[in-house]
Protein backbone atom coordinates (compact mmCIF):
# COMPACT_ATOMS: atom_id res chain seq x y z
CA UNK A 1 0.00 0.00 0.00
CA UNK A 2 2.90 2.03 0.26
CA UNK A 3 4.92 1.53 -2.58
CA UNK A 4 4.54 4.76 -3.81
CA UNK A 5 6.18 6.67 -1.08
CA UNK A 6 9.83 5.28 -3.03
CA UNK A 7 8.97 6.84 -6.50
CA UNK A 8 7.81 10.16 -5.17
CA UNK A 9 10.96 10.50 -2.44
CA UNK A 10 13.21 9.54 -5.47
CA UNK A 11 10.94 12.45 -7.84
CA UNK A 12 11.91 14.88 -4.77
CA UNK A 13 15.35 14.20 -5.43
CA UNK A 14 15.42 15.02 -8.86
CA UNK A 15 13.88 18.17 -8.10
CA UNK A 16 15.98 18.83 -5.93
CA UNK A 17 19.05 17.99 -7.80
CA UNK A 18 20.39 15.97 -5.07
CA UNK A 19 22.25 12.88 -7.12
CA UNK A 20 23.47 15.94 -9.88
CA UNK A 21 24.91 17.79 -6.64
CA UNK A 22 26.78 14.59 -5.57
CA UNK A 23 28.13 13.61 -9.09
CA UNK A 24 29.12 16.67 -9.67
CA UNK A 25 31.51 15.74 -6.89
CA UNK A 26 33.22 13.78 -8.80
CA UNK A 27 33.17 9.57 -9.69
CA UNK A 28 33.21 7.81 -6.71
CA UNK A 29 32.89 10.56 -4.26
CA UNK A 30 30.43 11.58 -1.05
CA UNK A 31 29.06 14.55 0.14
CA UNK A 32 28.10 15.40 3.84
CA UNK A 33 24.58 17.07 4.81
CA UNK A 34 26.30 20.10 5.36
CA UNK A 35 27.82 19.99 1.82
CA UNK A 36 24.48 19.16 0.49
CA UNK A 37 22.64 21.73 2.39
CA UNK A 38 24.96 24.23 1.32
CA UNK A 39 24.85 23.47 -2.56
CA UNK A 40 21.01 23.29 -2.57
CA UNK A 41 21.05 26.88 -0.83
CA UNK A 42 23.81 27.97 -3.82
CA UNK A 43 21.12 26.63 -6.18
CA UNK A 44 17.76 28.08 -4.76
CA UNK A 45 19.22 31.53 -4.12
CA UNK A 46 19.80 31.45 -8.07
CA UNK A 47 16.20 29.63 -9.10
CA UNK A 48 13.94 27.70 -6.81
CA UNK A 49 13.87 24.20 -7.71
CA UNK A 50 10.29 24.19 -8.54
CA UNK A 51 11.54 26.90 -11.62
CA UNK A 52 9.72 30.28 -10.09
CA UNK A 53 11.93 33.30 -8.93
CA UNK A 54 14.63 32.78 -6.54
CA UNK A 55 14.11 32.04 -2.75
CA UNK A 56 15.68 33.12 0.15
CA UNK A 57 14.50 30.12 2.20
CA UNK A 58 17.22 28.33 3.85
CA UNK A 59 17.51 24.44 3.95
CA UNK A 60 15.84 23.00 6.47
CA UNK A 61 18.70 20.42 7.40
CA UNK A 62 16.28 17.79 9.40
CA UNK A 63 14.13 17.01 7.16
CA UNK A 64 16.60 17.05 4.39
CA UNK A 65 18.17 14.58 6.67
CA UNK A 66 15.26 12.62 6.80
CA UNK A 67 15.19 12.62 2.80
CA UNK A 68 18.99 10.91 2.92
CA UNK A 69 18.44 8.46 5.39
CA UNK A 70 14.64 6.94 3.93
CA UNK A 71 16.93 6.77 0.50
CA UNK A 72 19.59 5.64 2.09
CA UNK A 73 17.57 2.58 3.65
CA UNK A 74 16.17 1.94 0.57
CA UNK A 75 19.31 1.43 -1.74
CA UNK A 76 18.88 5.06 -3.72
CA UNK A 77 21.87 6.44 -1.96
CA UNK A 78 25.29 4.64 -0.29
CA UNK A 79 26.08 6.23 3.17
CA UNK A 80 29.75 6.53 4.83
CA UNK A 81 30.89 7.23 7.88
CA UNK A 82 34.59 8.85 8.25
CA UNK A 83 36.65 7.17 10.92
CA UNK A 84 38.01 10.70 12.13
CA UNK A 85 38.02 13.64 10.25
CA UNK A 86 41.55 13.72 8.88
CA UNK A 87 41.23 10.37 7.90
CA UNK A 88 40.86 9.09 4.75
CA UNK A 89 39.09 5.64 5.12
CA UNK A 90 35.63 5.72 6.30
CA UNK A 91 33.34 2.57 6.92
CA UNK A 92 30.19 1.73 4.87
CA UNK A 93 26.95 2.35 7.21
CA UNK A 94 24.23 0.01 6.34
CA UNK A 95 20.79 0.98 5.36
CA UNK A 96 18.93 2.98 8.03
CA UNK A 97 21.87 2.61 10.65
CA UNK A 98 22.47 5.89 8.98
CA UNK A 99 19.96 7.48 11.42
CA UNK A 100 21.81 6.62 14.77
CA UNK A 101 25.02 8.05 13.67
CA UNK A 102 26.19 11.94 13.90
CA UNK A 103 25.22 13.18 10.63
CA UNK A 104 28.15 15.57 11.23
CA UNK A 105 30.33 12.38 10.13
CA UNK A 106 28.08 10.62 7.46
CA UNK A 107 28.87 10.97 4.10
CA UNK A 108 26.36 10.62 0.84
CA UNK A 109 27.32 8.95 -2.80
CA UNK A 110 25.53 7.59 -5.71
CA UNK A 111 24.48 3.58 -5.88
CA UNK A 112 23.35 1.95 -9.40
CA UNK A 113 19.89 3.61 -8.68
CA UNK A 114 20.82 6.75 -8.18
CA UNK A 115 23.26 7.62 -10.89
CA UNK A 116 20.48 6.90 -13.39
CA UNK A 117 18.48 9.72 -11.80
CA UNK A 118 21.65 12.03 -12.29
CA UNK A 119 20.45 14.51 -15.41
CA UNK A 120 23.49 16.24 -16.77
CA UNK A 121 25.42 14.97 -18.66
CA UNK A 122 24.10 11.20 -18.37
CA UNK A 123 23.14 9.84 -21.70
CA UNK A 124 21.69 6.95 -19.78
CA UNK A 125 19.06 9.15 -17.02
CA UNK A 126 15.90 8.30 -16.17
CA UNK A 127 14.82 11.37 -14.74
CA UNK A 128 12.35 12.70 -17.02
CA UNK A 129 10.56 8.97 -16.92
CA UNK A 130 10.40 9.62 -13.12
CA UNK A 131 8.90 12.88 -13.42
CA UNK A 132 6.70 11.57 -16.30
CA UNK A 133 4.92 8.66 -14.16
CA UNK A 134 5.15 10.74 -10.88
CA UNK A 135 3.09 13.58 -12.21
CA UNK A 136 -0.01 15.04 -11.27
CA UNK A 137 -1.93 14.15 -14.54
CA UNK A 138 -0.33 10.77 -14.34
CA UNK A 139 -1.28 10.05 -10.87
CA UNK A 140 -4.89 11.55 -11.72
CA UNK A 141 -5.63 8.79 -14.38
CA UNK A 142 -4.09 5.94 -11.49
CA UNK A 143 -6.65 7.23 -9.65
CA UNK A 144 -9.32 6.07 -11.75
CA UNK A 145 -8.19 2.91 -12.86
CA UNK A 146 -11.57 1.21 -11.49
CA UNK A 147 -13.62 2.95 -13.94
CA UNK A 148 -11.98 0.66 -16.70
CA UNK A 149 -13.88 -2.42 -15.72
CA UNK A 150 -17.02 -0.29 -16.82
CA UNK A 151 -15.86 0.91 -19.94
CA UNK A 152 -14.49 4.25 -18.96
CA UNK A 153 -11.17 5.36 -19.73
CA UNK A 154 -9.06 6.40 -16.61
CA UNK A 155 -7.40 9.02 -18.91
CA UNK A 156 -10.22 10.83 -19.74
CA UNK A 157 -12.75 10.38 -16.84
CA UNK A 158 -9.88 12.37 -15.13
CA UNK A 159 -8.74 14.96 -17.43
CA UNK A 160 -12.03 15.05 -19.97
CA UNK A 161 -9.80 14.67 -23.02
CA UNK A 162 -7.55 11.20 -24.06
CA UNK A 163 -3.82 11.86 -23.74
CA UNK A 164 -2.91 13.06 -26.75
CA UNK A 165 -5.55 15.98 -26.37
CA UNK A 166 -3.80 16.48 -22.94
CA UNK A 167 -0.70 16.88 -24.27
CA UNK A 168 -1.54 18.83 -27.13
CA UNK A 169 -3.19 21.44 -24.90
CA UNK A 170 -0.47 21.21 -22.42
CA UNK A 171 2.75 22.05 -23.54
CA UNK A 172 4.74 21.91 -20.19
CA UNK A 173 3.36 18.10 -19.98
CA UNK A 174 4.06 17.78 -23.62
CA UNK A 175 7.72 18.49 -23.07
CA UNK A 176 7.52 16.43 -19.77
CA UNK A 177 6.39 13.60 -22.00
CA UNK A 178 8.84 14.08 -24.96
CA UNK A 179 12.08 14.11 -22.62
CA UNK A 180 10.41 10.96 -21.02
CA UNK A 181 10.16 9.25 -24.56
CA UNK A 182 14.08 10.74 -25.15
CA UNK A 183 14.93 8.91 -21.91
CA UNK A 184 13.78 5.56 -22.72
CA UNK A 185 15.94 5.74 -25.32
CA UNK A 186 18.83 4.61 -23.44
CA UNK A 187 17.40 1.02 -22.48
CA UNK A 188 16.12 0.87 -26.49
CA UNK A 189 19.73 1.24 -27.19
CA UNK A 190 21.36 -1.67 -25.10
CA UNK A 191 19.71 -3.83 -27.12
CA UNK A 192 19.44 -2.59 -30.95
CA UNK A 193 23.25 -3.26 -31.07
CA UNK A 194 21.92 -6.85 -31.49
CA UNK A 195 20.55 -6.22 -34.83
CA UNK A 196 22.20 -6.37 -37.77
CA UNK A 197 20.12 -5.44 -40.23
CA UNK A 198 20.33 -1.96 -40.06
CA UNK A 199 23.90 -2.07 -41.82
CA UNK A 200 21.89 -2.08 -45.19
CA UNK A 201 19.11 0.42 -44.64
CA UNK A 202 19.15 3.82 -46.60
CA UNK A 203 16.49 5.33 -45.44
CA UNK A 204 14.92 4.73 -41.91
CA UNK A 205 11.35 6.04 -40.95
CA UNK A 206 11.01 6.49 -36.91
CA UNK A 207 6.81 6.39 -36.73
CA UNK A 208 6.24 8.49 -33.44
CA UNK A 209 9.89 9.20 -33.03
CA UNK A 210 9.32 11.44 -30.25
CA UNK A 211 12.33 14.42 -30.77
CA UNK A 212 14.09 12.29 -32.87
CA UNK A 213 16.84 11.02 -30.09
CA UNK A 214 17.17 7.51 -31.11
CA UNK A 215 17.00 7.80 -34.82
CA UNK A 216 20.03 9.98 -33.79
CA UNK A 217 21.59 7.26 -32.06
CA UNK A 218 20.98 5.04 -35.16
CA UNK A 219 21.83 7.56 -37.92
CA UNK A 220 25.32 8.00 -36.16
CA UNK A 221 25.60 4.57 -35.86
CA UNK A 222 25.37 3.43 -39.27
CA UNK A 223 26.87 6.19 -41.25
CA UNK A 224 24.87 5.20 -44.72
CA UNK A 225 21.63 6.11 -43.21
CA UNK A 226 19.40 8.98 -43.64
CA UNK A 227 16.98 9.34 -40.90
CA UNK A 228 13.31 10.44 -41.59
CA UNK A 229 11.88 11.40 -37.68
CA UNK A 230 7.70 11.19 -38.51
CA UNK A 231 5.67 12.54 -35.26
CA UNK A 232 2.86 14.75 -34.46
CA UNK A 233 3.36 18.11 -35.95
CA UNK A 234 3.62 19.85 -31.99
CA UNK A 235 6.27 17.08 -30.78
CA UNK A 236 8.47 17.51 -34.40
CA UNK A 237 8.26 21.15 -33.17
CA UNK A 238 10.27 20.70 -30.20
CA UNK A 239 13.23 18.34 -31.61
CA UNK A 240 15.95 19.38 -32.15
CA UNK A 241 18.61 19.56 -35.51
CA UNK A 242 20.45 16.22 -35.77
CA UNK A 243 22.80 15.20 -38.32
CA UNK A 244 21.67 12.94 -40.45
CA UNK A 245 18.07 13.01 -39.69
CA UNK A 246 15.23 14.68 -40.95
CA UNK A 247 12.14 16.63 -38.76
CA UNK A 248 8.67 15.52 -40.60
CA UNK A 249 5.11 15.92 -38.87
CA UNK A 250 2.24 14.18 -39.72
CA UNK A 251 -0.55 11.82 -38.62
CA UNK A 252 0.83 8.11 -38.85
CA UNK A 253 -3.59 7.29 -39.37
CA UNK A 254 -3.28 9.20 -43.11
CA UNK A 255 -0.06 8.56 -44.42
CA UNK A 256 3.78 7.81 -43.50
CA UNK A 257 6.78 9.01 -45.41
CA UNK A 258 8.22 6.26 -47.68
CA UNK A 259 11.64 4.65 -47.02
CA UNK A 260 13.69 1.45 -47.04
CA UNK A 261 12.30 0.17 -43.64
CA UNK A 262 9.99 1.74 -41.23
CA UNK A 263 10.88 2.22 -37.55
CA UNK A 264 8.03 1.83 -34.66
CA UNK A 265 8.72 1.29 -31.71
CA UNK A 266 6.24 1.88 -28.11
CA UNK A 267 3.73 2.95 -30.30
CA UNK A 268 1.56 0.22 -31.05
CA UNK A 269 1.07 -0.52 -27.79
CA UNK A 270 -0.93 2.20 -27.08
CA UNK A 271 -3.90 1.46 -29.35
CA UNK A 272 -6.53 -0.92 -30.23
CA UNK A 273 -6.48 -3.54 -32.62
CA UNK A 274 -7.93 -1.92 -35.41
CA UNK A 275 -5.85 1.75 -35.40
CA UNK A 276 -2.87 -0.86 -35.60
CA UNK A 277 -4.11 -2.61 -38.65
CA UNK A 278 -4.31 1.35 -40.08
CA UNK A 279 -1.37 1.72 -39.32
CA UNK A 280 0.79 -1.26 -40.13
CA UNK A 281 -1.21 -0.95 -43.45
CA UNK A 282 -0.11 2.47 -43.93
CA UNK A 283 3.55 1.38 -42.94
CA UNK A 284 2.96 -1.22 -45.94
CA UNK A 285 2.67 1.48 -48.26
CA UNK A 286 5.27 3.36 -47.71
CA UNK A 287 7.84 0.99 -48.16
CA UNK A 288 10.26 0.61 -50.69
CA UNK A 289 10.56 -2.64 -53.17
CA UNK A 290 11.72 -5.56 -50.48
CA UNK A 291 11.76 -3.16 -47.60
CA UNK A 292 10.52 -4.06 -44.18
CA UNK A 293 8.67 -2.73 -40.60
CA UNK A 294 10.60 -3.10 -37.43
CA UNK A 295 8.56 -3.09 -34.87
CA UNK A 296 10.25 -3.11 -30.97
CA UNK A 297 7.67 -3.69 -28.44
CA UNK A 298 7.19 -5.52 -25.10
CA UNK A 299 5.80 -9.37 -25.58
CA UNK A 300 3.32 -10.56 -22.91
CA UNK A 301 4.21 -13.40 -20.70
CA UNK A 302 1.66 -14.71 -18.57
CA UNK A 303 3.92 -14.46 -15.31
CA UNK A 304 5.91 -11.33 -16.61
CA UNK A 305 5.53 -8.92 -13.94
CA UNK A 306 6.99 -6.09 -15.65
CA UNK A 307 4.75 -6.74 -19.03
CA UNK A 308 1.82 -7.02 -16.77
CA UNK A 309 2.77 -3.93 -14.79
CA UNK A 310 2.63 -2.17 -18.47
CA UNK A 311 -0.02 -3.23 -19.29
CA UNK A 312 -2.11 -1.90 -16.38
CA UNK A 313 -0.15 1.20 -17.39
CA UNK A 314 -1.58 1.07 -21.01
CA UNK A 315 -5.28 0.48 -19.65
CA UNK A 316 -4.28 3.57 -17.39
CA UNK A 317 -3.46 6.32 -19.93
CA UNK A 318 -4.59 5.03 -23.12
CA UNK A 319 -8.26 4.24 -24.15
CA UNK A 320 -7.47 1.33 -26.34
CA UNK A 321 -3.97 0.80 -25.66
CA UNK A 322 -2.53 -2.59 -24.89
CA UNK A 323 0.30 -5.07 -24.39
CA UNK A 324 -0.09 -8.16 -26.00
CA UNK A 325 1.32 -11.73 -26.78
CA UNK A 326 3.47 -13.53 -29.55
CA UNK A 327 0.01 -14.84 -31.17
CA UNK A 328 -1.58 -11.49 -30.74
CA UNK A 329 1.51 -9.86 -32.51
CA UNK A 330 1.48 -12.77 -35.35
CA UNK A 331 -2.55 -12.09 -35.61
CA UNK A 332 -1.84 -8.48 -35.82
CA UNK A 333 0.55 -8.52 -38.05
CA UNK A 334 -0.92 -10.66 -40.51
CA UNK A 335 -4.43 -8.95 -40.65
CA UNK A 336 -2.58 -5.61 -41.81
CA UNK A 337 -0.95 -7.76 -44.78
CA UNK A 338 2.27 -8.50 -43.77
CA UNK A 339 3.07 -12.31 -44.86
CA UNK A 340 7.05 -12.73 -42.98
CA UNK A 341 7.00 -12.53 -39.42
CA UNK A 342 10.36 -12.58 -37.64
CA UNK A 343 10.62 -12.55 -33.84
CA UNK A 344 14.33 -11.26 -31.98
CA UNK A 345 14.76 -11.24 -28.72
CA UNK A 346 16.75 -7.99 -27.61
CA UNK A 347 16.48 -7.83 -24.30
CA UNK A 348 14.14 -9.55 -21.96
CA UNK A 349 10.51 -9.22 -22.76
CA UNK A 350 11.75 -7.14 -25.52
CA UNK A 351 11.78 -7.91 -28.86
CA UNK A 352 12.13 -6.29 -32.31
CA UNK A 353 9.44 -8.05 -34.73
CA UNK A 354 10.72 -8.01 -38.29
CA UNK A 355 7.85 -7.89 -40.97
CA UNK A 356 7.67 -7.65 -45.10
CA UNK A 357 5.83 -8.88 -47.72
Amino acid sequence: MFGFVTPFVMRSAVLLGLPDIIARAGPGKSLTLQQIAAALNTTRSNNNVDGSAAGSTPVNKSNLQRLLNYMVASGILSCSKKVQDDDPQSELVIGAAAADHDSDHLQYGLTAVSNLLVTKNNPSTQAPMLLLQTSAAAQASWAQLHCSVFGEHPWRTAHGKNVWEYSRDNPEFNRTVNAAMAASVAMLACGLHKYEGFKHIKTLVDVGGGVGKALGILVSSYPQMHGINFDQPHVVADAPNIPGVEHVGGNMFESIPSGDAIFIKFILHNWGDDDCIKVLKNCKKALHENGKVLIYELVMHPNGRWTQMMDMTMLTHFESGMERTEQQWRTLIAAAGFSSINFIELNPEHWLIEVSN
